[in-house]
């Protein structure tokens, strides 16, 4: 007996076997997490006094931050503490930011030991995170396993983490320099 929908109790289509809702709550969740880094990156820009000349280097350094940055479930090492040497106080911008300049056509310097930096390695990552599923969607994936895996989906989603988490600290896009430019003042 096949199931119909039935439009008068708002159910159309055909039974899911739950892959799609876990789908859309893992693409909901992933939307959740990216919003409270905007905020919370937000709400520390707000909350820091900005001198009349911003100081360089002026933020914390990474061995005054707490290490316990992540999120339930997060298996990641993340960003933080990973910049620690005296050079990495006064680095110059790369990749996509290596153009930029201040508003008296100064070359501006990220303090890459700084919170604010990590957080903007974060979304950089999630960023870079973002267009690897999209080119992974684009895989055809083998029917010897069977359609829907579970399992297979969810150390795949560790491994493209991970892809993204070593693009991000290897590849020196700029995406994190130029939303550190942006956030600490130093445009003008």
């Amino acid at each position: 007996m096949a199931v119909k929908g039935v439009s008068g109790l708002g159910i159309t289509g055909t039974l899911s076997n739950g892959h799609e809702v876990m789908k859309e709550a893992k693409a909901e969740s992933e939307n959740g997490r990216f919003m409270s880094l905007i905020n919370k990156m937000k709400q520390d820009a707000d909350s820091a006094e900005k001198p009349a000349a911003p100081k360089i280097g002026s933020g914390l350094s990474s061995s005054q931050v707490s290490s316990n940055h992540r999120l339930n479930g997060d298996y990641t090492q993340g960003f933080y503490n990973f910049y620690v040497s005296e050079a990495d106080k006064h680095a110059k911008p790369e990749g996509f930011a290596a153009t930029s300049t201040t508003s008296k056509g100064k070359k501006p310097v990220i303090d890459k030991t700084s919170e604010l930096y990590a957080q903007s390695k974060e979304l950089e990552n999630y960023m870079v995170k973002m267009m690897l599923s999209s080119a992974r969607k684009t895989i055809q994936k083998s029917e010897l396993f069977g359609k829907n895996d579970y399992a297979r989906d969810m150390y795949e989603d560790m491994m493209y983490d991970n892809y993204a988490e070593s693009l991000t600290k290897n590849s020196h896009f700029g995406l994190a320099d130029q939303i550190y430019i942006e956030l600490s003042g130093q445009r003008g």
